[in-house]
């Protein structure tokens, strides 16, 4: 079996995982949403964390993060947080967070960025989740 990264989920019997792969912010301009994950679950209830990983890169004070998920379209979990004086040069860490997952819904989970300087660094997110109930 080899790894999987892109923007789908893979369910196997009553687990489900999905690895983004690297979204390099240098790759847009500032402010665009870029979509690190994009499926739609399946048949089944599913309980699941999502970790992300972030290399700031040469982030400045007032650059912006943003991490965004939606299902069904609705936003139902929004990050943000600015860089500052007081956390340039340290590690930066969002928190890893719990979601059920309904049967056969849209998810899709989205990095935003901005930058007035100039746009660096990148993000990833895992998802692993078990399943808890069928539709």
């Amino acid at each position: 079996m080899t790894l999987t990264v892109g923007k789908n989920a893979i369910a196997f019997e009553k687990e489900i995982y999905a690895y983004s792969g690297l979204i390099d912010f240098s790759a847009g301009s500032s402010g665009d949403e870029r979509t690190a994950l994009d499926f739609t679950s399946p048949n089944a209830y599913y309980r699941c964390d999502l970790a992300i990983s972030i290399d700031s890169g040469s982030w400045v004070n007032t650059d912006i993060l943003g991490t965004i998920m939606r299902l069904n379209g609705l936003s139902v979990y929004l990050n943000k947080f600015a860089i500052t004086a007081t956390t340039l040069g340290q590690a930066q860490l969002v928190s890893p967070f719990a979601v059920i997952l309904p049967p056969n819904t849209r998810v899709k989970f989205i990095f935003q960025f901005s930058s007035s300087t100039a746009m660096t660094g990148n993000a990833a997110v895992v998802l692993t989740g078990r399943m808890i109930g069928h539709a």
